[in-house]
């Protein structure tokens, strides 16, 4: 029997062996010169789906193969570099800096403590909670991110959690999945919403309203499946919280130097949740506050703020970016949906089988293209799936958000991944409880959102 632990090691050299022949042998329905980057995409994707090297050399590995065999020009291959999402992450890794540095982490943990429930199943469902609330006032997972995860890592430390343990692990996963999984049925909470919306008015001028898109969406894709995610994780990660602080411990008030941080991030929140008035980008917000800590070191941050900085998350992110970035100019990820479009069994009156479909043809996508790829790349296709189901095509459309809100492994969410990394959750422990999450959806909430669309109905019956 093949040990666990030889597992990734045959993963990754299957792929190795199928990205071969891809490359030598690249099959009719590829875009012509798209063997070798549909090669150099399935070696990377197997590296960042089992973990076998750290992900930021693998990010690393990826710019090597793709600039050796030139599979996309050098804007295309470092895009993630440019992008809005690498800029949030660096200015977020400097405010989480500033928050351990100043105390700040520990001082607001200690006043959540005061008024968190003492039990463990009670503290995992608060953590998804406020991360679920904070979804409808702050656009952009990675904001949110960058503003949960150091408070779940400093509650975590101020409960007595070890750094393996599970409940550490546990609460981490909660703010990260918690804050990204409900964004999904919330319109401006996230980009793939964005990208839905823009391409639906723009191809077929259906102008899609917020509260229009929270109905069809989130009793069942946020409400449901965030229930679903808190018996998940305390049922993945048993523990018990070891201990509390005394209930008359002594807390004094905030330092100079944390009422400081904490001006700056309630500051950058504003900004974040106010984007649409002013026209600032939430990277922008980001790096400006980021800049701030800096000139305000070694008050706000470290001495040496850059010898302390991680860079792994930024080489992660910029990685994942800089792949999906290449499926799509190159059209791999389309032509591959293309040709699974016609197989697809499609058939007028058979509601059930089209959702599902539909649904889990998009969720395959997603393993070929960025999130936000799945609505770019399915929206235009709305018209043939509309044809071939019998629904019109704001019906047929409606479905992709369980699409591209369900991924198999981590790699395909940049923010969930961004936020693991900041908790320091171990990648073995991400990627099943991300499978694992991703099966049971699939088993249990895509049935009830099929059924909820009927009865309010999006879908017919």
């Amino acid at each position: 029997m093949l040990a666990t632990s030889q597992l990734p090691r045959l993963i990754v050299a299957l792929a190795a062996v199928v990205a071969a022949g891809v490359a030598l042998f690249p099959p009719d329905w590829l875009p012509p010169g798209t063997g070798m980057t549909t090669a150099v995409a399935l070696v990377t994707i197997s590296f960042y789906a089992t973990g076998l090297v750290a992900e930021a050399v693998t990010s690393l590995l990826f710019f090597l193969a793709a600039m050796l065999f030139t599979v996309a020009p050098a804007e295309v291959v470092f895009s993630g570099f440019a992008s809005n999402a690498f800029w949030i992450i660096f200015g977020g890794l400097i405010l989480g800096m500033s928050i351990r540095h100043t105390g700040l982490g520990q001082h607001i943990a200690s006043v959540l403590l005061s008024r968190l429930p003492g039990r463990y199943s009670l503290l995992i469902a608060g953590a998804v909670g406020v991360g679920l609330i904070l979804a409808f006032v702050m656009p952009g997972s990675m904001g949110r991110m960058v503003l949960l995860v150091p408070i779940a890592v400093a509650i975590a430390d101020r409960l007595g959690f070890s750094d393996h343990a599970n409940g550490r692990i546990a609460v981490v996963l909660a703010a990260v999945f918690g804050t990204h999984i409900g964004s999904f049925a919330i319109l401006p909470s996230n980009t793939p919403n964005v990208v839905w919306a823009g391409a639906m008015e723009s191809i077929y001028g259906v102008e899609i309203g917020y509260l229009d898109y929270l109905w069809w969406h989130f009793p069942v894709l946020g409400l449901l499946r965030s229930l679903l995610l808190i018996a998940l994780l305390i049922y993945v990660f048993p523990d018990r919280i070891p201990g509390r602080p005394a209930p008359d411990e002594p807390r004094g008030p905030m330092t100079r130097d944390q009422r400081q941080t904490a001006l700056v991030l309630l500051a950058a929140l504003g900004l974040w949740a106010s984007d649409a008035l002013h026209g600032v980008g939430p990277a922008w917000v980001a790096l400006a506050a980021a800049a701030y800590c800096l000139l305000n070191g070694p008050r706000l941050v470290p001495e040496k703020p850059f010898a302390a900085l991680d860079i792994g998350p930024l080489l992660l992110l910029s990685g994942i970016l800089g792949l999906g970035a290449i499926l799509a100019y190159s059209g791999v990820g389309e032509a591959a949906f293309n040709q699974l479009l016609p197989a697809l069994p499609l058939a007028p009156g058979q509601g059930a089988l089209n959702y599902a479909l539909i649904s889990l043809g998009g969720v395959g996508l997603a393993v070929l293209a960025a999130m936000p790829g799945v609505p770019a790349i399915g929206v235009p296709l709305g018209e043939t799936l509309a044809s071939a189901t019998g629904w019109s095509v704001q019906s047929v459309l409606t479905i992709l958000a369980a699409s591209y809100s369900t991924y198999l492994l981590p790699y395909q969410a940049p923010p969930i991944l961004v936020g693991a990394q900041l908790g320091r959750v171990p990648w073995g422990a991400l990627t099943r409880f991300t499978l694992g999450f991703a099966v049971l959806t699939i088993l249990l909430i895509f049935p009830l959102h099929y059924l909820w669309l009927r009865l309010i109905g999006i879908l017919p019956g």
